[in-house]
């Protein structure tokens, strides 16, 4: 069974976003790009992305919200 991902919004692109800059924008790091390609499959072919497309943003699983931060910051 797959498990619906919460969205934390819609995000509408500007000319030449990249998937590691809404990443860091939406997360704090590109290290989570994974998600929002992931919940956009049928963007995931652009490096680029051109203005105006909406862009789902999937909430971090609560495990990567917390596991990989050093203490102070949880």
């Amino acid at each position: 069974r797959q498990e619906s991902t919460m969205a934390l919004g819609i995000y509408t692109t500007s000319h030449n976003d990249a998937w590691d800059k809404i990443a860091r924008k939406f997360y704090g790091s590109e290290h989570f790009m994974h998600l929002l390609l992931e919940a956009n499959p049928e963007l995931a072919n652009h490096e680029l992305l051109p203005a105006n497309l909406k862009v789902v943003v999937p909430e971090k699983p609560e495990e990567l919200k917390t596991n990989k931060l050093p203490i102070w910051k949880r």
